[in-house]
């Protein structure tokens, strides 16, 4: 099955460990990773997750700084969900080829997919990103009720890599959106908690994200935007 997609995807990736084809284009690891249903075995799908290498390790558990990267179904739906797609493409008995229909999808959204984030920064203004972004018939997966998650990972990042431009926008939209709640939760703010998400990210990598974390009280000083 790898060995297909590898041909069908037309280059050649750094590492295949199994479903999972990693590839690496300077600051970002790119993973395309082929799975089975869990309760359908006889099914299987795909998708890709993008990250920045230089918090990787450190990051881990929180599955790293990254974006996973969706395509449309076999029937052509390509409405982003909040949940994982199922698995919906029948596994080939035994070394038999894939199905044409997937080949085509392989070969039509693989590709885009792999290429979808171009560099850190364009990583950082995904994780800002409100909805969903799309690109060349593939989308970024990024849900509302992750935003101030992904608004602290997008400071965490431009800090890591010195991009005042990116902690610029950043700063911005957490002023913005601060007083906002956080679905389903009224008393819940959107600067508290990115406030949470940030002290659980500095802790993990040591980066200073201290003016963040003081976004819990009740009377804020929000960051300065550099």
């Amino acid at each position: 099955m790898a060995d297909q997609f590898v041909e069908l995807l037309g280059t050649a990736p750094v590492s295949v460990d199994g479903g999972k084809l990693t590839s690496v284009r300077g600051s970002l690891c790119t993973m395309l990773s082929i799975w089975k249903d869990r309760y359908d075995r006889s099914a299987f799908s795909w998708m890709v997750y993008t990250d920045y290498t230089g918090l990787r390790d450190r990051m881990d558990d929180f599955g790293g700084v990254g974006i996973r990267i969706d395509h449309p179904t076999p029937t052509g739906d390509a409405s982003p969900s909040s949940i994982p797609p199922a698995a919906c493409y029948p596994w080939p008995a035994g070394s038999a080829p894939l199905a044409p229909e997937i080949a085509a999808g392989v070969t039509r959204y693989g590709p885009a997919s792999l290429h979808f984030v171009r560099d850190s920064h364009d990583l950082g203004l995904l994780l800002l990103a409100d909805t969903h972004v799309h690109r060349e018939g593939v989308w970024s997966f990024t849900p509302a009720n992750s935003g101030p998650a992904r608004l602290a990972q997008a400071i965490l990042l431009a800090r890591q890599c010195g991009d005042q431009e990116l902690e610029r926008a950043a700063v911005t939209k957490l002023r913005n959106r601060g007083e906002e709640p956080v679905a389903p939760y009224p008393d819940y703010l959107f600067r508290q908690a990115v406030a949470d998400w940030s002290r659980q990210y500095a802790k993990a990598t040591g980066i200073d994200l201290s003016d963040l974390a003081k976004l819990k009280r009740k009377r804020p000083q929000y960051p300065e935007i550099p």
